[in-house]
C-alpha cells in the first residue's frame, strides 16, 4: 500500500467531495431572513457525516504500519534532488509571502483595518522565507540541525492567525458560518507543529500525517465560504505545503533511512 499516495489522496478527494457539501450548506441550510441554520438540514449532516468519516479514515491509515525511528527532522524529510517537492515547496513559500503582502496592502488601504492581521502579514511574509530555506537544505540534502527556528516560525504565524480570525468571527451568533475555517486553522497548525517536532527530538509520525492532511481537507472544505485574496493564498499555503510535507514523511518512512544529512560547518575546517 502506497501510502504516501493514498492518504493524500484521500484528504483530496473528501476535501473536493466536502467543498461542494459546504457550497450545498450555504445555499440551502441557512434562512434567508434570519441567517439562522435550518435544523436538521440535510447538506449539513452530510458535510458532518463526511468529516467524521475522513478523520476516521485517516487516523486509522495513519496508525496502521510501523514507522521508523527517525533521527532528527533531516531523515524525516529528506528529499535530495527532489525537483517536484523543490518546486511544490518554493511555490508554497510564494503564497505565503503573497498573502503577507496582500494583507498588507489591505491594511494600509484600511479595507480590513485590525492590527492582528497586519501582525499576521508580517510573520507570513517571514514564514514563507523560512519555508523557502528548509525547502532549499531538504533539497541540498544539508542538516536543518537541532532546534530550527525557520520551522516554528509557520506554526507561530498560523497561531496569531488563528487568533485574527476567531477576532473577526466571535460575535457571530452562528457557529456553521466560520467552524470550517477554524477546524482548517487549528488542524494546519498542529500539522506544522508535529512537523517542526522532529527538529525538537519529538518526531512523531502518525500525529505529523494525521493533522497535516486534515488541515488540507478542512482547507479545501472552507475554500466554499467567502474569504479575501489574502486568506484564500493562506489556504493555498496550507493545502500545498502540508500535502507535499506529509507525503514526503510517508514516502519516506516506506524506505530504508537516509544517513542523517551534516550539520553546516560555520566556521570552516583544515586539513591537518
Amino acid at each position: 500500500m502506497r501510502k504516501e499516495i493514498l492518504l493524500p489522496a484521500i484528504a483530496v478527494v473528501g476535501g473536493g467531495a466536502g467543498f461542494a457539501l459546504r457550497r450545498w450548506e450555504l445555499a440551502t441550510a441557512f434562512e434567508p431572513d434570519t441567517g439562522l441554520p435550518i435544523p436538521g438540514a440535510p447538506a449539513t449532516t452530510a458535510l458532518i457525516a463526511l468529516s467524521v468519516l475522513v478523520a476516521a479514515v485517516l487516523l486509522l491509515l495513519s496508525l496502521v504500519g510501523r514507522y521508523p525511528r527517525f533521527e532528527g527532522y533531516g531523515q524525516a524529510f529528506h528529499a535530495q534532488g527532489n525537483t517536484l517537492y523543490a518546486m511544490a515547496g518554493v511555490l508554497s513559500g510564494f503564497l505565503l509571502i503573497g498573502a503577507g503582502g496582500l494583507m498588507a496592502y489591505d491594511f494600509v488601504q484600511g479595507t480590513n483595518p485590525l492590527y492582528t492581521r497586519l501582525i499576521v502579514a508580517a510573520m507570513a511574509v517571514v514564514s514563507g522565507l523560512c519555508v523557502m530555506s528548509t525547502v532549499r537544505d531538504n533539497f541540498k540534502g544539508t542538516n536543518q540541525g537541532k532546534y530550527s527556528v525557520p520551522l516554528l516560525i509557520p506554526a507561530f504565524a498560523f497561531c496569531v492567525w488563528l487568533i485574527a480570525a476567531y477576532q473577526v468571527r466571535a460575535g457571530d451568533p452562528v457557529q456553521l458560518d466560520y467552524v470550517y475555517e477554524l477546524f482548517a486553522i487549528i488542524t494546519g497548525l498542529l500539522g506544522l507543529y508535529f512537523i517542526a517536532g522532529f527538529s525538537f527530538d519529538k518526531g512523531r509520525c502518525a500525529p505529523a500525517v494525521l493533522f497535516s492532511l486534515l488541515g488540507v481537507y478542512f482547507s479545501l472544505v472552507t475554500l466554499a465560504d467567502e474569504h479575501d485574496w489574502a486568506t484564500l493564498a493562506l489556504y493555498g499555503f496550507t493545502i500545498l505545503y502540508l500535502i507535499t510535507s506529509s507525503a514526503l514523511l510517508l514516502y519516506n518512512a516506506a524506505r530504508p533511512l537516509p544517513q542523517e544529512p551534516v550539520e553546516n560547518d560555520t566556521e570552516g575546517s583544515s586539513d591537518v
